[in-house]
C-alpha cells in the first residue's frame, strides 16, 4: 500500500529484524496488504480515455417529484433547443429554457436531464455557444458558468456526471505528455481533506502535523506544470488556514464548488468529482499520496476548477505567474504588493509582510524548464515556490516547493541567503488576507 501518513509498514520494516519473527511476521502482512491492494483498485470509478457514470446514493431535497409536471417542463424545453435559433435568436431560447427548469424541484430537474440525455445536452450546451451576428456568444463565460453550476448543483450523482459527460463546456479537458492511452477520468474514494498526524515520508522525513483539514502540507504537484497555481494556493492557506475551507465545499450531490476571482470579482466554479488518471495514480495535484483510494483531494479540486475557469488544464498545465495565481485565489492585486529584490532588506520586508497576514511567493529564473538546476542542486529552474520561514536574524528564507515529500529534502524546503535569493529569484509576489 502506498499510503505515506503515518506510514505504519515503514516502521515495521525497519523494526521487522530486531523482533523474533518479524520478517516472516511482514511477509503475511505485505501479502495481505497486496491483496487488499487488487481489490480495492478493482473497485475504482475509472474509465480509459472517458468519464464515470454511475449510480450513486442521492436525498433530494425539496417536495417529490411531479412526473407528470417534469415531463411538460422537459417536453416544452427540447422543443425549444431544437427550435431554429437563427429565426428565435439562441439567447432567447435559452431564456425560454431557464424558465421553465429553474422552478423545478432538483428531483423533477435530475428526471428531465436524465430524459435529454447526451443528444439533448450536446444541444443545449451547443446552444450556449451559438454567435449572433456581432460574433457575440448567447451566454457570454460568466453566463455560462453560471448554468453549467447550477446544473451540477442541482441533479443528481450520475446526472451530474451526465452534464459533466455531455456538456463538454462545463468540465476541462486534458491530454496526457505521455503519448500513450492510459489516460482517463476517475472518482476517487479517498478523503476531501482530513487533519493530519506527524508522519514519514517514504525517505523517512518525518513531517510535522498540521492542524487544520486543509493545509499547506498537503501538496504534491502531480504531473501538470501547475507549481504557480499550487505554491499561491500554499501561500494562501499557510496565511491564513480558513482560506480554502471557505472557498471550497463539496455539495449535497458530491460535485465540487471553488469561489475562484475574475477582477475582483467572486466566481463560483462548480466540477463533477472525477479527477485525471492514469498509470494506476491521480495524474494532477493530490495531498500526500497519488493513490485514488487514500488521497487527500481538496488541492486536485482545487487544481481542476483553475483549469476550468481558464479553458483546460493545457491553458494551466504549460506553467504561469505566482502574481496571476494569488489574484484568482484571493481578488486582491500582486503587483500592488510585489517586493524589491535588491533591496538589502529583502529579508526583513518579507518578515514584515508574513507577520502582517501576507500570502508570499517567489519564483526562479529560468527557460521554461523545471529540470535544470540551480544553487547546487538546492533549487529548480524556471520553478514556483511560497515562502515558507524566514530567519530573520541569519538573513535567509525558506523557499517551500510544491513537489511535496516526492522530493528530496533540500528541494523540498530550500534556505536561501539574501545573497542566494537575490541571485536565483526573479520575482517576490504577495498579496495580504487579513
Amino acid at each position: 500500500m502506498t499510503y505515506h501518513r503515518n506510514n505504519w509498514r515503514q516502521v515495521a520494516g525497519y523494526a521487522a529484524p530486531f523482533v523474533p519473527g518479524g520478517r516472516a511476521i511482514l511477509s503475511t502482512v505485505d501479502m495481505v496488504g497486496e491483496l487488499a491492494d487488487a481489490a480495492g483498485l478493482g473497485r475504482l470509478h475509472y474509465v480509459r480515455g472517458g468519464r464515470p457514470q454511475i449510480e450513486l446514493p442521492w436525498q433530494p431535497p425539496g417536495p417529490p417529484p411531479d412526473p407528470q409536471r417534469a415531463d411538460a417542463a422537459g417536453r416544452q424545453a427540447w422543443d425549444l433547443l431544437f427550435s431554429d435559433e437563427q429565426k428565435y435568436g439562441a439567447r432567447a431560447l435559452l431564456d425560454h429554457v431557464g424558465n421553465l427548469l429553474i422552478p423545478l424541484p432538483p428531483a423533477e430537474l435530475d428526471m428531465v436531464v436524465r430524459r435529454f440525455g447526451p443528444q439533448g445536452l450536446e444541444r443545449w450546451d451547443a446552444l450556449t455557444h451559438t454567435e449572433d451576428e456581432h460574433g457575440e456568444p448567447a451566454y457570454d463565460w460568466r453566463r455560462q458558468r453560471e448554468l453549467f453550476g447550477w446544473l451540477l448543483r442541482t441533479v443528481s450523482p450520475y446526472g451530474a456526471m451526465l452534464v459533466g459527460t455531455a456538456m463538454p463546456c462545463s468540465q476541462p479537458e486534458y491530454e496526457a505528455d505521455c503519448g500513450c492511452d492510459d489516460h482517463g477520468w476517475v472518482l476517487p474514494t479517498g478523503p476531501f481533506a482530513q487533519v493530519d498526524g506527524a508522519y514519514y515520508t517514504e525517505s523517512w522525513q518525518r513531517v510535522s502535523g498540521s492542524t487544520e483539514p486543509m493545509s499547506w502540507q498537503d501538496m504534491d504537484q502531480g504531473r501538470f506544470g501547475t507549481c504557480w497555481l499550487l505554491t499561491g494556493i500554499q501561500a494562501v492557506v499557510q496565511a491564513n488556514p480558513q482560506h480554502a475551507p471557505r472557498h471550497l465545499r463539496t455539495e449535497a450531490n458530491g460535485t465540487v464548488t471553488c469561489t475562484l476571482y475574475d477582477g475582483g470579482r467572486p466566481v463560483d466554479i462548480t466540477v463533477v468529482p472525477d479527477l485525471p488518471y492514469g498509470h494506476d495514480r491521480l495524474w494532477g495535484a493530490a495531498g500526500h499520496s497519488t493513490d485514488a483510494r487514500y488521497a487527500e483531494t481538496w488541492p486536485g479540486y482545487y487544481e481542476k476548477a483553475a483549469a476550468m475557469f481558464h479553458g483546460g488544464y493545457p491553458a494551466i498545465a504549460d506553467g504561469g505567474y505566482t502574481c496571476e495565481a494569488l489574484e484568482l485565489l484571493t481578488g486582491r492585486s500582486a503587483h500592488e504588493h510585489g517586493l524589491d529584490l535588491r533591496s538589502p532588506w529583502l529579508v526583513h520586508e518579507i518578515a514584515d509582510r508574513r507577520a502582517r497576514g501576507h500570502a508570499v511567493t517567489a519564483g526562479t529564473h529560468g527557460r521554461g524548464d523545471d529540470r535544470e538546476r540551480l544553487a547546487g542542486g538546492r533549487l529548480a529552474a524556471s520553478h514556483a515556490y511560497f515562502i515558507k520561514d524566514v530567519d530573520v536574524a541569519g538573513g535567509r528564507i525558506c523557499l517551500g516547493n510544491p513537489w511535496g515529500d516526492g522530493a528530496d529534502r533540500r528541494m523540498w524546503e530550500c534556505w536561501l541567503t539574501l545573497a542566494e535569493a537575490q541571485t536565483y529569484l526573479g520575482a517576490v509576489d504577495s498579496v495580504p488576507l487579513r
